[in-house]
């Protein structure tokens, strides 16, 4: 059998443009190290501070003026109405401040703020206390950028 060199050469560079061609093998990339900081708070402290501040304070004031409006006019069905509503915030308090009631309340009050306490901690996200959480999360307390926002606000 007679061999032709031209014919080895020519299998040869179409073995190796086929090698070149072939689109390139897939491999998984890992994700670039993303950090989140999370910002955790103290569920009393920000109770606490809440229902000592002014803005507290200024709404308890409020109720008890019209209550006293309603007392001296005889409008004893407003007074019973009034005297229940604040019956019912102060058991509202003792319930959050044991962990058995929402805080959204106290997070309305500063529902406008939650960007700027974030972006002033350097957080990411804020939560009460989370669950789990890894060995290399970064964690910043933001209670005190939150107890600042009460004493900012006056109702």
């Amino acid at each position: 059998m007679k061999s032709y060199p031209f014919q080895k050469i020519a299998v040869a560079a179409v073995f190796v443009a086929l090698l070149f061609a072939s689109p390139p093998a897939a491999r998984a990339q890992s994700a670039p190290d993303a950090k989140v900081t999370i910002g955790i708070f103290s569920r009393t402290m920000v109770v606490q501070i809440y229902y000592r501040s002014e803005i507290w304070k200024a709404k308890v004031r409020a109720m008890s003026e019209d209550r006293n409006t309603a007392a001296a006019s005889g409008d004893n069905a407003t007074v019973d109405r009034i005297d229940r509503e604040l019956t019912a915030l102060q058991s509202l308090a003792q319930k959050q401040l044991a962990g058995e009631a929402s805080l959204k309340n106290i997070y309305d009050v500063v529902k406008a703020d939650w960007p700027a306490i974030a972006q002033e901690t350097g957080v990411d996200i804020i939560v009460e206390a989370p669950l789990y959480q890894g060995p290399t999360t970064r964690v910043t307390d933001v209670t005190p950028a939150i107890v600042k926002r009460f004493a900012l606000k006056k109702n």
